[in-house]
This record gives C-alpha cells, structure tokens and sequence, in this order.
C-alpha cells in the first residue's frame, strides 16, 4: 500500500473551505517540528516506546491527529497497516513527505476528522490519539466513535496533555489564547479525569503513566470492552 493523500474524496470527504481549527493547524505547519520537538522530543520517544507492547507485524493501525507524522512514521515499521487521519492538509502533507523519505509502504493519508471518518466499524486492532484529545470539544462523540472503529478486545493508545494538573507557563499561554480565540478549544483535565472520561465510554484501562515533567503528558493504554458502562 502506497503513501497517498486522500482529500475531499469518496468516504472522506471534508469541506473546501478549511475549519478554524483546520487554519490554525495550517498556519503552525511549518514551524511545528521545530518547536514542538525542543520541548517534547523525549516524550515522542517514550510514548512510540510505550506504544511498542500493543503493537505487532499484523495490526491495522489507525491514527488520529497524525500531524506531521513523529509517531506515525516509527510506529508503521512495527505494524501492517496504518490509516492517518488529520484536520490540518497542510500538517499531514510534512508527514507524507517524511513518509516518503523513509519509505514507508504502509500508510494511507486521508484528510478528514474523526466524526466524518467513514471507516468500517470493528476494523482496527489499534487506535492512536497523540497530542489531539485536549483540544477536542466533541471528545465524548470522538471517544464513542473510536469505540465502534476498535475490534473487540482492541486498544486505544492516547498521549494528552494535562494542564489541569498544575499550571505552567505553556498552560496559561494556551488557555488565554483560547479565550480569546487565538487558538482553537483546549480542555484542562487532570490525568485521573481523562482516565474516568475513556473509562466511561466503554474501556478498561490497563496503562496510565506521566511522559514529561510540565506540562504532564499523560500516556493512557485502554481496552475496548464488551459492553459500554
């Protein structure tokens, strides 16, 4: 399977007109790598680490906010196949490229969100949320439909940043421009209060640990179950 971009087409369908979210995520493309990976270079590579356990050669994989592909990329070397979804074309155009670069086989890029992402349900082994929960709104819906995509048994893997915990300067920036709109929604939950959100729809969770010291990053591990709660 080739790397490809999928946008605007058959069952992914977005809007031509990018979302707020959508331009913001745009804008930051080209400086996101820089900036990001000076403070969170180590939680990337703890949290592919942490990943590697619920990881095997026949999984399909889908991954939820893919950005510009610093999970994406290393975790497809591990697994079968990987579907990467993303608001942000122009964020998932860096991770295609990088795709390109270490050329990998096995990924399919498709520009479009969760809700409108028409994927069977209970077709995947895995699914991955890093760095995207905390500025969801609609994260009970997008909890619900990552519940429905997830085979039985199957795992959700999530990173998310915590800013409820304990205030830094990174989490009072954030939530002023989100007051004032200069950056889309952003959530400040605690570790234990994302952990009862996933629970609550439906998972158990086998794995809560802290990736980076401030803001807490926390990497969950949570099992689809049976019946919802």
């Amino acid at each position: 399977m080739q790397s490809v971009v999928m946008s605007g087409k058959g069952k992914h369908e977005m809007s031509k007109k990018p979302s707020d979210n959508e331009y913001f995520w745009n804008r930051r493309s080209g400086i996101y790598d820089d900036q990001v990976w000076k403070e969170y270079k180590m939680a990337y590579k703890k949290t592919v680490k942490r990943s590697l356990p619920y990881l095997h050669e026949e999984a399909k994989v889908l991954d939820f906010g893919c950005g510009t592909g610093n999970t994406t990329i290393p975790i497809s070397q591990k697994v079968k196949e990987i579907v990467a979804i993303d608001t942000s074309e122009e964020m998932m155009e860096k991770a295609v490229q990088k795709a390109a670069g270490e050329r990998c086989q096995n990924i399919t890029f498709c520009h479009t969100d969760m809700m409108n992402f028409s994927g069977e349900p209970e077709s995947f082994d895995v699914v991955t949320a890093f760095n995207v929960l905390l500025y969801l709104q609609d994260r009970d819906e997008v909890l619900e439909k990552i519940w429905s995509l997830l085979k039985p048994g199957g795992v959700f893997l999530s990173a998310t940043d915590c800013l409820g915990r304990n205030f830094s300067r990174d989490s009072v920036k954030k939530f002023v421009k989100s007051k004032l709109h200069l950056m889309p929604y952003v959530a400040f939950d605690t570790p234990i209060g994302l952990m009862r959100k996933i629970q609550k729809k439906g998972f158990l969770v086998l794995e809560i640990v802290n990736l980076h010291r401030n803001p807490p990053n926390i990497f969950i591990v949570a099992q689809k179950i049976d019946k919802k709660e």
